[in-house]
């Protein structure tokens, strides 16, 4: 809620819609995606995640299991689309697209903002944005 409420007070300057474009790795070090553009909307794909755990099957091995189409549950994760339909507002955000979440098999609303130029804020929800999970990731 704080994180929310700065970024909506202190917006970044300047921002261009292409200033996401790029890899971006998660906070915990434990994801990586390649945001790409698609006309004048922004998608994320997965491209990295950390199975270095005992007992964890590696990346080739992980399958979209828990999506509730099942004609997708064969579907790989690496690779896989998770952030749709992003759109700039021409200001310091995109917003009005979707994120999947392959753990859950859900698909929230998602907004995406910068903290830095270097720094991508991505919350997805349901409802409200005030109600969801926010993701850090630094550009790479």
């Amino acid at each position: 809620l704080i994180l929310t409420t700065l970024l909506l007070l202190n917006p970044q300057k300047s921002v261009k819609p292409e200033q996401i474009i790029g890899k971006w790795m998660s906070e915990g070090k434990d994801m990586t995606v390649e945001v790409f553009k698609v006309n004048e909307r922004f998608s994320a794909k997965l491209i990295w995640f950390d199975c270095t755990a005992p007992n964890t099957p590696k990346m080739l091995e992980h399958f979209d299991t828990e999506n509730p189409d099942a004609k997708l549950r064969n579907r790989l994760w690496l690779g896989m689309v998770l952030v749709n339909d992003l759109k700039f507002d021409g200001q310091s955000e995109w917003n009005g697209g979707s994120i999947y979440d392959p753990n859950s098999g859900r698909t929230y609303k998602s907004t995406v903002r910068l903290q830095s130029p270097n720094v991508l804020i991505v919350r997805g929800y349901l409802g409200i944005e005030l109600f969801g999970k926010s993701l850090k990731f630094t550009k790479i």
